[in-house]
C-alpha cells in the first residue's frame, strides 16, 4: 500500500457519548489501477457499505455477501483464527474506497461471515499504513485516521511538553501548579 507523501487523506468520525464500534462508510470494488484522478461509481462497480475498524483483526476482510454481490474470484485459501475458533476462507485482492477520497488498491482481504451491521472489517493492515485515533473529551468521542502517517504521534511527549512549557514559568517558592498546595521546589521542582 502506497500513496503520494506530498499529499494526504484524513477523515473524522464524531459521536455523542463513548462509541463502541467504530464503523465507516466504505467501498469495495474488484482490483485496478486508476489512472489520474477520482474514482467514481460510474467508472467501476463500487460496492458501498459499511466498515467496522478493528484493532484487534490483522488483516481486512469482506463479509461472503460482499464477496458474492461483487462476484470476486478467490486468490486461494487461509486458515482464519477468529472468535468462534479457526476456519479455512476464502483470499481475495481488492480496493478499498475510504472516506474523502482514500483509494487503497490491491488488499488481500479474507472472507468473514456475514453481520449485521457491516460488509467490510478494516484490519491493522490498513489501519497501520496511516495514524489512527481515538478520543473521548467533554462527553464526545472523536475518530480519525489519516493515510499516510505524516508525523509521529506520541501522548507521552506532548504531555511531557505541555509539562515543561507550565513549569518553565514556576519560581521555586510559588504554589506548584499541580494543584497539590505544596511549594514548587517541595514537589514537582524537586
Amino acid at each position: 500500500m502506497s500513496a503520494d507523501s506530498s499529499v494526504f487523506h484524513a477523515f473524522t468520525i464524531k459521536a455523542n457519548g463513548i462509541i463502541r464500534e467504530i464503523i465507516s462508510d466504505v467501498g469495495v470494488s474488484v482490483p485496478f489501477i486508476a489512472t489520474g484522478g477520482i474514482v467514481s461509481d460510474k467508472d467501476v462497480n463500487i460496492h458501498r457499505t459499511k466498515g467496522l475498524w478493528d484493532t484487534g483483526a490483522t488483516g481486512s476482510c469482506v463479509t461472503a455477501s460482499t464477496a458474492k454481490t461483487l462476484g470476486l474470484i478467490p486468490t486461494g485459501k487461509v486458515i482464519s483464527n477468529h472468535a468462534q475458533g479457526q476456519s479455512t476462507v476464502n483470499t481475495y485482492l481488492v480496493n478499498l474506497y475510504l472516506p474523502n477520497n482514500l483509494v487503497i488498491p490491491n488488499v488481500r482481504v479474507t472472507e468473514c461471515s456475514d453481520a449485521n451491521s457491516f460488509g467490510v472489517i478494516i484490519g491493522m493492515d490498513v489501519i497501520t499504513n496511516g495514524d489512527f485515533s481515538v478520543t473521548n473529551f467533554g462527553g464526545k468521542t472523536v475518530v480519525t485516521f489519516r493515510m499516510p502517517s505524516i508525523k509521529v504521534v506520541d501522548y507521552v511527549q506532548e504531555a511531557n511538553d505541555t509539562k515543561a512549557k507550565i513549569f518553565a514559568k514556576v519560581q521555586r517558592n510559588d504554589r506548584c501548579p499541580c494543584g497539590s498546595g505544596k511549594k514548587f521546589k517541595d514537589c514537582h521542582g524537586s
